[in-house]
């Protein structure tokens, strides 16, 4: 759990993006895998502004754009797409997660085409009225390794 004090509710990508990076780091240096070592590295949902966030998080973390670029995404923007839907933000972290890993991921090791991917879902703990309280958002995010064997 983090806590970046992100008090806005519109804004929950800002407010989970810090737990997910997090999460991903600790991960990484717990198993000693880098983060090359994984076909994909997908968050959900953040949407594009957590999703930038995520990004610019880790290459200050020296972990380098050009990996980071190739190898992460988020759940929330590979199903909500800016050009064809007039859509601000995504919808919830676990579900965005679960539908992309059960239709692409899931389907792309199937194929052959992954053989290991790090999915991160995120979430927010508030309840209804701890924005309008002037309360901070902290934000959650657990992780699962699919792999291949």
């Amino acid at each position: 759990v983090i806590d970046a004090g992100v008090k806005d509710a519109n804004q929950m990508g800002s407010a989970m993006a810090p737990a997910a990076v997090d999460t991903i780091l600790n991960h990484l240096e717990d198993t000693g895998h880098s983060f090359s070592d994984y076909d994909m590295i997908v968050t959900g949902d953040l949407g594009y502004i957590g999703k930038a966030i995520v990004e610019d998080l880790l290459v200050d973390a020296g972990i380098k754009a050009s990996v980071v670029k190739d190898r992460y995404d988020d759940c929330g923007t590979m199903l909500y797409h800016r050009e064809r839907q007039d859509v601000h933000g995504g919808g919830s972290g676990c579900g965005c997660s679960a539908a992309v890993f059960s239709g692409n991921i899931l389907g792309r090791m199937k194929k052959g085409e992954l053989s290991r991917a790090l999915i991160i879902s995120t979430g927010a703990m508030l309840s209804t009225i701890s924005p309008f309280q002037g309360e901070s958002i902290p934000g959650i995010a657990h992780g699962v390794v699919l792999e291949v064997c």
